[in-house]
């Protein structure tokens, strides 16, 4: 699916079981041993579950933060992992302080410009990990994805693939064992 070596973004929801964090770090552990690297936000949830995985399961070299805030948390929101993108920060991991912007711009545009700057650091593809059909961010993670060609791969977390949202004209495809999708376009929309 995804052409490795090369970077990997991961999106996902920021309120996301803290049962299910285990599949986040389980599938961006077999990425990383298939040679990724991987570009990550700064939220609770998902984001959260990723860096907590440092430097255990997966090596900080092999993993990008992207912070919508400062150092000690300055211009952090209340989804914001602090505690999480600090300790990263510790373990030697590489974060991109203010990737939305400065202080000055509003914390809602500031995440829509730290997930820009995510998936504008992958090469090879975006995982995304819905906690719900209606996760606006993770959507908008595929939607940045979809726009630089590059391929997504998502997975429904307590909800059936079914409900997962569409992404234009195609449809979701069941891709892994783990129970994740792959967005597969439809030909009209491929060659347009």
């Amino acid at each position: 699916m995804f052409k490795l070596p090369g970077v990997v973004a991961v999106a996902g929801s920021r309120v996301l079981p803290v049962s299910d964090a285990a599949l986040v770090v389980r599938v961006a552990s077999d990425l990383a041993a298939g040679g990724a690297s991987l570009a990550v936000g700064c939220c609770t949830g998902a984001d959260a579950a990723l860096l907590s995985a440092v430097p255990g399961s997966v090596p900080p070299s092999l993993m990008h933060c992207f912070a919508a805030f400062g150092p000690g948390g300055e211009g952090a929101g209340q989804f914001s992992a602090i505690a999480a993108v600090q300790a990263f920060a510790a373990s030697g991991g590489s974060v991109c302080w203010w990737a939305g912007g400065p202080a000055s711009v509003p914390l809602r545009s500031r995440l829509a410009g730290r997930t820009r700057a995510v998936v504008g650091a992958a090469d090879a593809g975006l995982v995304a990990f819905f906690a719900s059909p209606s996760s606006r961010g993770s959507l908008f993670a595929c939607s940045c994805a979809l726009s630089r060609g590059l391929p997504v791969v998502a997975f429904p977390v307590g909800f059936p693939g079914a409900e997962l949202p569409l992404l234009g004209a195609g449809s979701w495809v069941p891709f892994s064992i783990l129970g994740g999708f792959k967005w597969a376009k439809t030909q009209a929309e491929i060659f347009l």
